[in-house]
């Protein structure tokens, strides 16, 4: 009886095609990119196997395009209006990390994504072996002509506020984020642009307050000051340089990101659970990864209350009223 037993395994004997697809399609982007790769198995060390390029990526160019759906006002069905295939390129400056870089092969479309108040939606579709494996994933888009910052300026130095917007349709997380751009002088008169970022977090829209049709996310403005110390650092015992502030400084940025890219994120936060059997995540049908739409809301303010005072009160940081 022991004998018909064995304890040989063969680990890859049963390797199966696996294909992974990241897609954001944003109605904002002259380009819209998608992420084709397949999953990989094979002996050694699996982080050595992910930077070589041809363990990830198919060999050739794949059948992959998007088709557009338009759905009918009357009857909120979803008809074929456009279909067109996604074409490839290399980017050359993937930053290193654990797959292969610097150049990463991408699929990618020209054809600008359409919204028109969330009445499109977009399927993508990818042919393997001769078409006998079909991969697809479908997602609504995020946009619309709705989606707006209704503020003009914003008080840096009050204790409390909070930035307004209108809901993106179809948008179901949103990330906002403060930029203060100034103009850095140097002794020589040569004069460079400079940009303190201030994220406030990524905010799923049923944590927010919303009353009359515009959301309201509550924050400490003043915090803006220990922002920018930490950002100009030991750059404050430079005696030689002048900090001009235009009259438009401020840049408030608002990414609106659909179900889809809700869901993925939320299953793959950080848990503080003991148990880490985390589920899996995909909306991709026969294959693994995500299809969904983002889009940007940019919008520049200017400064009010003490903000410009406040901020040439601290002598060593040489802040000046651009002319």
């Amino acid at each position: 009886m022991f004998n018909a037993c064995s304890t040989d395994v063969d680990l890859y004997a049963d390797y199966k095609d696996i294909t992974v697809v990241y897609g954001l399609l944003d109605s904002g982007a002259d380009t819209n990119f998608i992420k084709i790769n397949k999953a990989f198995l094979g002996p050694g060390n699996a982080y050595d196997i992910a930077l070589i390029d041809d363990s990830c990526n198919y060999p050739g160019k794949l059948d992959a395009k998007l088709i557009e759906y338009r759905s009918s006002t009357s009857t909120n069905n979803y008809q074929k209006t456009a279909e067109f295939p996604l074409d490839t390129l290399t980017v050359h400056n993937k930053e290193l990390g654990l797959f292969y870089a610097p150049d990463q092969l991408v699929y990618y479309t020209t054809k600008r994504i359409k919204t028109n108040d969330s009445q499109y939606k977009y399927r993508y579709e990818l042919q393997i072996d001769k078409g006998d494996t079909i991969v697809s994933a479908v997602t609504n888009i995020v946009g619309g002509g709705s989606f707006f910052i209704p503020q003009a300026t914003m008080n840096l130095s009050a204790y409390t506020g909070s930035i307004s917007w209108s809901p993106s349709p179809y948008a179901a997380i949103y990330e906002v984020v403060l930029k203060f751009s100034f103009i850095e002088v140097g002794p020589n008169n040569d004069s460079v642009v400079r940009c303190m970022t201030w994220p406030l977090g990524a905010h799923p829209e049923h944590q927010l307050t919303i009353e009359n049709n515009i959301y309201t996310l509550p924050f400490k403005p003043n915090l803006f000051f220990y922002n920018m110390a930490a950002f100009l650092g030991n750059d404050t015992l430079n005696n030689n340089v002048e900090r001009l502030v235009t009259d438009y400084p401020l840049e408030v940025s608002i990414a609106a990101g659909g179900d889809e890219l809700y869901n993925f994120i939320s299953v793959n936060a950080p848990s503080n659970s003991i148990v880490q059997n985390l589920p899996e995540y995909t909306n991709v049908s026969g294959g693994y990864g995500v299809l969904s739409s983002r889009v940007m809301l940019n919008k520049r303010m200017r400064i009010s209350g003490n903000t410009l005072p406040d901020l040439m009160k601290h002598d060593h940081w040489h802040f000046r009223q651009a002319k």
